[in-house]
């Protein structure tokens, strides 16, 4: 059975950033923005550490916030995660859509597993994108639209669960080969300043 997205979440954008007060106080609240190396560790990717500091916005307004579990679209690489508990608390900016879905009608696992890997979206996309510049971007409107497979609630959540431990067993495994090519630079290293 197929549904549209807007059938089972209500889609809501993350703030403008040039539109939230700054203030240099140090006692007023400030908080970090959620980015693009936010976004990659929440989909089990390794994020680039550019030595750039996280940017914090110093506000007395109200902000949109993410919390743990909440389901997230990024506007910029057309993909969804869900946010972990490492994120809590950081603004959520325009280059995102909070999906506040149903529970009772889609797995938010499964939603980014059809979201991230089926064809069929790849397809809606790539019929929908925006603009002839190299960040071509979806409207909120044609995003409610989508239509994704959705099959039983049970359904849903095994394939969810099966897509997670995938995405967290091939975050381990590039791990493991991080950690190798520097024991094996280090051997090296180590061998070669024995040898002057």
């Amino acid at each position: 059975m197929k549904c549209r997205i807007d059938e089972i979440a209500k889609l809501q954008p993350g703030q403008l950033l040039t539109r939230i007060r700054e203030v240099d106080d140090p006692d007023v609240s400030g908080y970090v923005v959620y980015s693009g190396k936010h976004f990659l560790a929440d989909s089990f990717q390794f994020e680039s550490d550019d030595g750039k500091q996280d940017k914090v916005i110093r506000t007395e307004e109200d902000v949109m916030l993410v919390e743990p579990g909440m389901l997230l679209i990024s506007l910029t690489t057309n993909k969804a995660v869900i946010v972990s508990e490492a994120h809590e608390g950081h603004l959520l900016t325009s280059n995102y859509i909070r999906v506040a879905y149903d529970s009772s009608k889609i797995d938010p696992n499964y939603f980014c597993y059809v979201y991230n890997e089926s064809d069929a979206v790849r397809k809606q996309i790539a019929m929908n994108e925006q603009g002839a510049s190299l960040v071509s971007r979806l409207s909120l409107q044609q995003l409610r639209k989508f239509e994704l497979l959705c099959p039983a609630l049970e359904e849903q959540q095994r394939v969810g669960a099966i897509y997670r431990l995938q995405q967290k067993r091939e975050l381990l495994q590039l791990e493991k080969i991080r950690l190798e090519k520097l024991a094996v630079h280090a051997l090296l290293n180590t061998y070669l300043q024995g040898r002057n």
